[in-house]
């Protein structure tokens, strides 16, 4: 009876094969399961303690591995009793359960569990767009991983959520529809991948410049139909517009285009052309037209340049109080009795401390300004200054055709924190010296009156 459960037991024992009966198979590494990512190297020992054992490999789908090289190949010890396999570049393809088996019986075998991810990767890589103006735009945001990424939409910055009745946007499986873009669309879209597995978490994203296609349009409703320039002077104009593409900028005078020369200079960037004329006679005086233009529209518009005097210098610069930042500042001129573009609309103040003004030179083109409008009967405060600081300064008048003559130079110095100047005063000063005349006034009426 005993050596019948015996002769049963071994029976049973060489009948069931897999990895219950490896015991003579070993693999290093001896994990169960590896993780690896795609494109990445692995290396599996399979090795025997019986020397007369011969070993393959099997894929997950029960093929026999028998190259000697190649992506995924098998490498033969004799003498150790060891087979290799080896996967140059994992797959998405290689993951599942491979094993490790006696050629003879295959009652002998080692399995491992191979597991593989994707980490995050786009297949789009443009980052810029064009569409024109109301039709519809699809900004493509196809994203491979394993396991599959989780993917979210911003708007220049912010998330973008999506009503369920939506018209205007589309989430997709392969990106964001944008229904009938408007110039608003403008700006960037940005498309992030999330991805957690068992051994990391990774996040991606990518951003989309989105750009309208449009006719120009003008940044500015408000129109300057008539400048004034006086002989000798300047007139600067502007013409200013959007578009997508960018416009080009076109200047006219008297139907024919302008050109950079001695009386005219244009500067010129994707949204505004300046054109400053040099007024040296009066024959520049005129009609003038700006026209800008791209493949879906253009605009134009005229500007007159008339013929105006130069407006009358402020009379003198002179400082009515002043503390440790501040120079309170008095300017004067004559005003025309009625509204015409020789009324003095404004004044003009340059400045720069002592050791600006030695280093360059008296030189005030890199001087500091500020404009001030003209208030009849007002003080103009140059505040933010340096205390103990001694300043160069002039003023100048503005009308509508450009700036009058300069005011000779005058220099002024600001007190330093511990003095206080003219105008300074707080109440609480005024209280005491108010208090003070009036105790003097009770002194001297008292004496008085006993005289």
């Amino acid at each position: 009876m005993r050596n019948l459960i015996g002769l049963l037991l071994y029976l049973t024992a060489i009948a069931v094969p897999g990895n219950g009966h490896h015991s003579s198979l070993t693999l290093s590494p001896s994990d169960a399961t590896l993780v690896r990512y795609t494109n990445e190297s692995l290396i599996v020992q399979c090795s025997s303690v019986k020397n007369n054992l011969n070993l393959h490999w099997k894929s997950p789908n029960g093929d026999l591995i028998k190259k000697n090289k190649g992506r995924i190949h098998i490498e033969n010890n004799s003498s150790t009793g060891q087979l290799t396999i080896v996967f140059t570049h994992i797959s998405l393809a290689d993951k599942g359960n491979w094993t490790c088996e006696d050629t003879e019986s295959g009652t002998h075998n080692i399995t491992f569990d191979l597991i593989v991810y994707q980490k995050i990767i786009f297949t789009e890589n443009a980052t810029v767009q064009a569409v024109k103006e109301g039709k519809n735009a699809t900004i493509l945001c196809e994203v491979k991983g394993e396991p599959q990424p989780t993917i979210t939409w911003s708007f220049n910055g912010q998330p973008i959520t999506i009503d369920t009745n939506s018209s205007k946007l589309r989430i997709l499986a392969d990106g964001l529809l944008i229904n009938k873009v408007a110039q608003n669309d403008t700006g960037e879209y940005t498309c992030r991948a999330y991805q957690v597995n068992s051994i990391a978490s990774d996040m991606q994203e990518r951003t989309v410049l989105l750009k309208i296609e449009h006719k120009p349009v003008w940044i500015h409703s408000h129109h300057t139909s008539v400048q004034y320039a006086y002989i000798n002077g300047t007139a600067t104009m502007l013409c200013e517009a959007i578009a997508e593409p960018p416009a080009n900028f076109t200047w006219f005078y008297l139907k024919k285009r302008i050109h950079n020369n001695e009386y005219f200079s244009i500067e010129t960037n994707h949204v505004m052309s300046s054109l400053t004329i040099r007024a040296r006679d009066a024959s520049i005086m005129g009609v003038y037209k700006c026209r800008i233009q791209n493949e879906l529209g253009f605009l134009e518009r005229t500007i007159t340049l008339k013929q105006s005097e130069k407006p009358p210098a402020p009379d003198g610069l002179h400082l009515r109080g002043y503390n440790s930042n501040t120079f309170d500042i008095v300017l004067g001129t004559p005003r025309t009795a009625m509204r015409s573009p020789l009324e003095v609309i404004a004044f003009r103040i340059e400045f720069q401390t002592g050791n600006e003004f030695r280093t360059n030179a008296g030189n005030w083109k890199n001087a500091k300004r500020r404009d001030f409008p003209f208030v009849n009967g007002a003080t103009y405060p140059l505040n933010k200054l340096e205390p103990n600081t001694t300043y160069y300064m002039r003023a100048a008048s503005m009308n509508l055709a450009g700036l009058s003559d300069w005011t000779k130079v005058e220099k002024f110095t600001t007190l330093s924190n511990e003095l206080r100047g003219y105008g300074e005063r707080t109440k609480s000063t005024n209280f005491l010296i108010l208090y003070a005349l009036c105790f003097v006034t009770f002194l001297f009426k008292n004496t008085f009156l006993k005289m």
